[in-house]
C-alpha cells in the first residue's frame, strides 16, 4: 500500500512539474514576442533599435555592441577583421553593415559619439575630484 501511495505522490509531483514547465514555456514565448516588438528593424539587416538597450541607440542585432562602437574602432584604424577579433560575437557582415549604417546616418551616429565623449569627460572630472 505504501508503494502505491508513494507512486501516486510521484505522479502528482510530475504532473505539477509538467504544468510549471508549460507555464514557464509560455512565459518565455511571450517574452520573446515582446522583445521582437521592441527591436525596431532598420533598413540594415544587422542593425536594430531597442528603447530598452542603450536608450534606442542603433545596436548590432543579437549583441549589446553599438554602431558607434564599431565606427570608433574603425576610426582608430582597426580593420574589419581586427574589430571581429576584438568582439568575437560579431561577424564581418555585421561590422560591414554597422559601417554602412553609419554612412547612411552619419549625423545621428556623430551625435551619439559626441554624447559619449561628453559623458566620459564628465565622469573623468568627477573621478579626479
Amino acid at each position: 500500500m505504501s508503494t502505491m501511495i508513494e507512486a501516486h505522490r510521484v505522479f502528482e509531483e510530475l504532473s505539477q512539474l509538467r504544468e510549471e514547465i508549460q507555464r514557464l514555456g509560455n512565459k518565455v514565448e511571450r517574452l520573446v514576442i515582446e522583445q521582437k516588438k521592441l527591436s525596431l528593424p532598420t533598413e540594415h539587416p544587422y542593425v536594430v533599435r531597442n528603447e530598452k538597450m542603450h536608450r534606442g541607440e542603433p545596436t548590432i542585432r543579437g549583441t549589446a555592441i553599438t554602431v558607434r562602437t564599431v565606427v570608433e574602432r574603425a576610426r582608430l584604424g582597426d580593420s574589419i577583421q581586427e574589430i571581429v577579433d576584438a568582439y568575437p560575437v560579431l561577424t564581418p557582415a555585421q561590422v560591414c553593415d554597422a559601417l554602412g549604417y553609419y554612412y547612411d546616418h552619419a549625423d545621428e551616429i556623430e551625435r551619439y559619439i559626441a554624447e559619449n565623449r561628453e559623458a566620459a569627460w564628465r565622469m573623468s572630472k568627477r573621478l579626479s575630484l
